[in-house]
């Protein structure tokens, strides 16, 4: 099975509260803060919200079910994050996303609630940061 973030943190209020979108603005922001120039944290708008027609147009675009919603890249490799809620579940589509990146050995993948998920993920994948590094 694919790297999945720790169990949820008890008492750490935004764990709590916090809405998926909001939880992935703080895990870019913390990304952002605590990567080397030689990483980028981006953005995959798979699963925001559409319009029929929207819709329609992005499947021609290449909008795939299951993609992750940021991609960490750097070093020639890459690592994939979905973001979910506290009680956000994985789609069938996203599970298969990240069993697909466990077998072919070439990329991580975690599901993370929370910015201690990404931080508990960067250790896992030996990604040096700025808190990390002495």
């Amino acid at each position: 099975m694919a790297f999945v973030g720790p169990p949820l943190r008890a008492g750490r209020v935004e764990d709590w509260t916090m809405t998926e979108a909001q939880t992935q603005q703080a895990i870019v922001e913390f990304l952002r803060a605590v990567l080397f120039s030689t990483y980028r944290v981006v953005a995959i708008p798979n699963g925001a919200t559409r319009t029929a027609s929207g819709r329609a147009s992005n499947a021609v675009a290449g909008l795939t079910p299951g993609a992750p919603d940021l991609m960490v890249v750097g070093h020639g490799r890459v690592w994939f994050i979905e973001v979910k809620s506290r009680t956000g579940k994985l789609t069938s589509a996203q599970h298969e996303w990240g069993d697909w990146c466990f077998k072919i050995g070439l990329v991580g993948w975690c599901c993370a609630r929370n910015v201690e998920d990404v931080r508990d993920a960067l250790v896992h994948w030996k990604i040096p940061t700025r808190e990390t590094r002495a």
